[in-house]
């Protein structure tokens, strides 16, 4: 973010530059005299002294160009850092999720092997028991290394979802984090024609797009003023020291005329510069519509998959998984059928999880396209 800070107050500073006049310059001469008649013979000899003092004022439409670009380029570096505020600030929210979702998976699958573990050792202390029994005994044991390795899985997700939002928050890598909050899936929805409407004229790339093509307009005109004469206008005084004084006092002035060159090519380099900028924000307009009705179809895709998981599904299946502890143990179930209650508890807990995580993102993204103002509303019962 400091870069983008450093960046809008690079442009306020070239703004109040702009608005300043240009500095007076001052010009002294001095030297030796002489003074011959038509013949050649010396009639004197002394010194010449001169001094002016010139201020230089612009051609009228100059500086007011130079004070429009100037903002133009303030205006790009504010929507620029304000951009990266939303993004930030989503990105900071997404971890927070992600590290809820990691967490909730850890946790289960810590459960999940606890109960397995337990289980292999209860089925291990009876001994011998049949060819049968010890095969199963073995597929139970087997089982807990792949549950260690989803609780490692689950544990690195974590582990790395909060260092980067200690990182991103400023404070120490290693310090713990307490989010007090739980993931649910965002309940909201949105009619397509208003999204579009809000994002081409809240979106941030849109808005910087136009500033260009703005400043690129005034490029062109202030490039055309370019070969307008500037005058610069002050006193003068000069003495000339041979035998007699002579003093001159007055007033001078200058300017440039345009004779041999009248800037055609900094006109067409300006004409091609508003051309490309045009061409952008044309390019823009039809990618940030292109995105939002992608992003939108997903939503709506991610929002069904999550209609179609109950809210009583997963502890369902989790009581489930626990049931099959108890009837392993009574005989009443084979191994397998323990174990594939295990997986599906585990593998329906991280797809739910990983659906929430998805229309969180996707919302994020509609946020970031609406330039922050994503306006939304709770789903009818």
């Amino acid at each position: 973010m400091l870069v983008y800070e450093a960046e809008v107050a690079a442009a306020k500073g070239q703004r109040t530059q702009a608005g300043f006049f240009k500095n007076p310059e001052v010009s002294v001469e001095f030297g030796g005299r002489e003074v011959r008649d038509s013949e050649n013979v010396l009639q004197g000899n002394g010194t010449t002294f001169s001094a002016s003092l010139l201020q230089t004022f612009e051609f009228p439409g100059k500086g007011t160009l130079r004070k429009a670009i100037a903002d133009k380029n303030r205006e790009i570096a504010e929507l620029a850092l304000q951009q990266f505020r939303i993004a930030l600030a989503g990105k900071v929210r997404l971890l927070a999720l992600e590290y809820l979702a990691a967490e909730t998976e850890a946790a289960a699958a810590e459960s999940v092997y606890r109960q397995t573990n337990e289980l292999a050792s209860h089925l291990d202390s009876r001994g011998d028991f049949g060819a049968r029994l010890q095969i199963e005994t073995r597929l139970v044991q087997a089982s807990l290394i792949g549950l260690g390795a989803t609780i490692k899985a689950a544990s690195l997700r974590r582990e790395e979802s909060r260092t980067q939002l200690n990182a991103l928050l400023g404070h120490p890598q290693n310090l713990p984090l307490s989010i007090r909050d739980s993931l649910s899936a965002p309940p909201r929805q949105f009619a397509e024609n208003t999204l579009i409407f809000s994002a081409q004229k809240n979106n941030l790339l849109l808005k910087i797009r136009q500033r260009e093509l703005e400043k690129a307009v005034r490029d062109l005109t202030a490039t055309r003023l370019d070969i307008a004469p500037d005058f610069s206008i002050g006193p003068f005084f000069s003495r000339d020291v041979a035998g007699d004084t002579e003093q001159n006092l007055g007033g001078a002035i200058s300017a440039t005329v345009p004779l041999w060159d009248w800037n055609i090519g900094n006109i067409q380099s300006a004409k091609a510069r508003q051309a490309a900028a045009e061409a952008l924000r044309i390019k823009a307009e039809r990618e940030v519509e292109a995105e939002i009705l992608s992003r939108l179809k997903a939503y709506e895709l991610t929002k069904r998959q999550l209609q179609r998981i109950p809210s009583e599904l997963l502890e369902n299946i989790h009581g489930a998984s626990t049931l099959a502890d108890t009837q392993f143990r009574n005989g009443s179930i084979g191994a397998q059928l323990y174990l594939d209650s295990q997986s599906a508890y585990l593998e329906a807990l991280h797809a739910s999880q990983a659906a929430v995580l998805d229309a969180w993102k996707i919302l994020m993204d509609l946020d970031l396209l609406n330039g922050g103002c994503l306006e939304a509303r709770e789903d009818k019962p």
